[in-house]
């Protein structure tokens, strides 16, 4: 999901919520016996993909003792946005993602108007640093976590330089389970186990953590080259559609790419995008880069139903950031037909089952030309472009790479 420079709600959700973003030490202030166990959200990918590693790593088969600190560590990708939620004890991943969905109605601004949740992008602690009583999360100012109830990190992106740092004191014997709550179906544990039994080393963290990551990478690659294959019809009245992947992904990996990234068609004929995604939601937005038809759109609250938009950080909303909220308009906008490589048009959400948005998009190119179109979730690098000539022929992809440029 967008993030980083990504656009307004990856900056304004790191303005507002975060504050606890440190580059891992070697050692902890507070805890100097021993460095923390790392564990990694999300991942670095292979130059020239767009991957979005809804994983944990490891996500599995590490074990701790009681007074064991843990640091989740950010990785660095273009376009993700995660939480890292230690869940109370008992309580499982299904439970924690059904009891707190990522949209929520925003009651003052109408009947039908949604909103980023706001138990998601903020931390259920004060973020280390800001001043507030109980701030904590940082290297220096581990927040602490004994099973009684949920810990939240708030949203991050992956900038590669986020973390979220908890001790863990909760009693041996304990299943610590820890979800993203962006993205249902991401989630991972641990094992608190007694004194008198080894915990893992940082090798054997380590390790476990880069086996994961070349089985979650090897399932992407091969899943992005099946993907980028197309299909073409051809109507009565001889114009073409050529279908085409916006998005793809494997159980651990959301491959944030149009697939193929460049298309060549003629006047006249059609473009059927279908995602193919299974944790991401996407849209196909016209022209690359637009500001309109944003389906996050950040804005300060306001008075009765209007919200202006965000002019600024959110320090910059009246009342101040406690005002900042993520708005979710999901539907599309403007024409399914596109005549000026100008003209702004966009999907909507896409999704599939049991997202309640459509999985699938036709556009019909009646003017030639060059065509940008990006995913305004996953706007730093979810680029691609139809050629449009003046003769119709058959669609073909001009090529499979690069399948994002950033």
């Amino acid at each position: 999901m967008r993030l980083r420079s990504r656009g307004i709600i990856g900056a304004a959700i790191s303005t507002v919520v975060l504050g606890n973003v440190a580059v891992l030490s070697t050692a902890l202030a507070a805890h100097a016996a021993a460095a923390p166990v790392v564990i990694g959200v999300d991942h670095a990918p292979p130059g020239g993909h767009n991957f979005e590693y809804v994983d944990f790593f490891p996500r599995g088969g590490v074990q701790v003792h009681t007074g064991d600190v843990v640091a989740f560590n950010w990785g660095a990708s273009p376009d993700g946005l995660h939480t890292v939620t230690l869940l109370k004890a008992g309580e499982s991943p299904a439970a924690a993602w059904q009891s707190t969905p990522v949209a929520v109605p925003d009651g003052d601004d109408g009947s039908h108007a949604l909103q980023f949740n706001p138990a998601i992008g903020g931390p259920s602690q004060p973020p280390a640093g800001s001043g507030a009583p109980g701030a904590c999360g940082n290297t220096a100012t581990p927040c602490t976590y004994d099973g009684t109830k949920t810990l939240n990190s708030g949203a991050n992106p992956t900038n590669g330089s986020a973390s979220f740092v908890a001790t863990i004191n909760a009693p041996a014997g304990t299943t610590l389970n820890f979800v993203c709550l962006v993205h249902p179906g991401m989630a991972g544990s641990l094992q608190v186990v007694p004194a008198t039994t080894a915990a893992s080393t940082a090798s054997s963290v380590q390790s476990a953590a880069a086996a994961q990551a070349a089985q979650d990478t090897s399932g992407a690659l091969a899943a992005e080259t099946a993907a980028s294959a197309t299909t073409n019809t051809v109507d009565a009245s001889g114009h073409r559609t050529v279908t085409a992947t916006a998005g793809a992904a494997t159980p651990n990996v959301e491959i944030a790419e149009f697939l193929p990234g460049q298309l060549s068609i003629g006047v006249g004929d059609n473009v059927h995008w279908v995602t193919r995604t299974i944790k991401d939601i996407h849209t196909v937005t016209f022209p690359s880069g637009t500001h309109a038809a944003d389906v996050l759109p950040a804005v300060c609250e306001g008075s009765g139903s209007t919200d202006p938009p965000l002019a600024g950080p959110p320090t910059s909303c009246p009342g101040g950031p406690a005002n900042f909220e993520t708005h979710l308009v999901p539907g599309p906008f403007g024409s399914n037909t596109i005549s000026s490589t100008s003209q702004v048009a966009s999907s909507g959400l896409l999704a599939n089952p049991p997202a309640p948005f459509p999985g699938s998009v036709t556009y019909t190119f009646n003017t030639a030309g060059s065509f940008s179109l990006f995913c305004h979730i996953h706007e730093n690098a979810m680029k691609a472009s139809v050629l449009v000539q003046a003769a119709s022929t058959v669609a073909t992809p001009v090529t499979a790479q690069p399948h994002f440029t950033g």
